[in-house]
């Protein structure tokens, strides 16, 4: 065994001193910003992976939007489909839009906006998991009918078999012009204007608030009804594919081939880029919290050094007699490099498994804290979870690992140096 590791051990090795007791807590450092690391890493990536499977079970991989017109008509549809269908993916028509929903409660009238999804019903199922999700009533819509979120109808005061008013923002609004001076001009209708109502046949849960509390499933032709739209028009046509994860190729295919078969210019658009901004946001927050828990492993940094400085003044004499005998400074220095390098290889070893049982038993772990505070601390009504979410990963493990020892032999430099620099004569007159 090399004189380094062999000194290592041996000042590490417990004596029921005051020494060995620092030792151990030098030890718990690295071992608890580790497992922290782990939790929270774990935790977070299975929010993300949970968030990703819910996005793409309501939303289409991909939707084909037109460039210089607001809808595509049924020609152009069937068009679009026909060359999506040749590149094997599964196509259907959409039209989304904001309404107003307007609803009475407690006598008053209430108005909010919503988004309006326009759907063939039939077709749909291709694209959503609404009917496997926790639904209430029938998913066949029909014109005159409507499907709403959970937490729109609790909102709202609405059920299965309420009626209620939908307005049209662009046909509320088509009187209503600014002159060129900047004056409102308002103009008189060509038509008389009504509202659409309609009755709630279905409610869904689909665990995601924006969804649930803002969505409105219509029928196709209702919703172009709605906005005064061409019958069997739409604002995009949304398609599925074999691998929603790699997408790019294809994605370049399509763009060329629409362009080629088209008149007018489109835009492929995927479920990624219609979705950067909250995949940035979680990628942001994600990075956040490992920048924060890694200063775990820094604050355990500093307690490695004061134990190697205490070890170092202890051995004082020690290192007198070693450099006296012929040791030189580098190899002294290599004794307290490979000391703290053990401290980092145990504690590192102690936190991954710490953290891996967390996260193996993070449901039996929240029951027992909910048991501890008295009440519950991830309530499944609140999160739309059935457990903590959760995903390991050996990458992940291995960086946690190497950055807890880099951090730990980093932290041993100092201690080290100082040893290397003692002379001999100095060393041995200590007490």
């Amino acid at each position: 065994m090399p004189l380094e590791l062999f000194l290592a051990f041996r000042y590490l090795r417990p004596k029921r001193t005051f020494v060995s007791f620092i030792t151990l807590l030098s030890v718990l450092g690295p071992a608890l910003g580790v497992a922290v690391l782990v939790i929270v890493n774990a935790v977070m990536l299975g929010f993300q992976r949970n968030i990703k499977e819910s996005i793409m079970s309501w939303q289409a991989h991909l939707h084909v939007h037109p460039l210089m017109a607001e809808t595509f008509d049924e020609l152009e549809s069937a068009k679009i489909e026909e060359v999506l269908a040749r590149h094997g993916v599964t196509a259907a028509p959409l039209i989304q839009a904001t309404a107003l929903v307007q609803v009475s409660q407690f006598g008053e009238q209430s108005c909010v906006p919503k988004v309006v999804y326009g759907i063939e019903p039939g077709r749909e199922r291709a694209f959503t998991s609404l009917v496997n999700a926790k639904f209430q009533g029938r998913f066949d819509l029909k014109e005159k009918e409507a499907i709403v979120g959970w937490r729109m109808a609790a909102s709202l005061g609405l059920r299965l078999d309420s009626e209620f008013l939908l307005h049209s923002p662009a046909k509320l609004t088509r009187n209503i012009r600014f002159g060129e001076d900047g004056e409102l001009n308002v103009g008189e209708l060509d038509e008389v204007y009504l509202p659409e109502r309609v009755r709630v046949v279905g409610i869904f849960d689909m665990g995601l608030s924006d969804l649930d509390d803002n969505v409105i499933y219509l029928h196709q032709d209702q919703a172009a009804e709605l906005q005064g739209y061409e019958w069997r028009s739409a604002t995009s046509i949304q398609g599925k594919v074999a691998d929603p994860m790699r997408m790019d190729a294809l994605v370049a295919e399509l763009s060329q081939a629409l362009d080629q078969a088209l008149v007018r210019p489109v835009r492929v658009v995927t479920w990624q880029e219609r979705n950067a901004k909250l995949f940035e946001t979680l990628r942001v927050e994600h990075l956040l919290l490992l920048f924060l828990m890694t200063f775990i492993l820094v604050v355990a940094s500093f307690s490695i050094a004061a134990t190697l400085i205490t070890v170092v003044v202890k051995k004082t004499r020690e290192i007198g007699v070693l450099k006296a005998m012929g040791v030189s400074s580098l190899c002294v220095a290599r004794i307290f490099i490979v000391e703290g390098l053990v401290i980092g290889v145990i504690g590192s070893a102690l936190g991954t498994v710490l953290g891996t049982l967390v996260v193996v038993y993070r449901t039996q772990v929240a029951a027992f804290i909910s048991w501890v505070v008295g009440h519950e601390v991830f309530p499944a009504e609140l999160y739309h979870l059935s457990e903590i979410p959760a995903e390991l990963t050996w990458r992940d493990l291995s960086c946690f690992n190497g950055l807890a020892l880099v951090i730990c032999i980093l932290s041993a430099l100092v201690p080290s140096l100082f040893a290397a620099l003692m002379t001999p004569a100095k060393s041995l007159q200590e007490n």
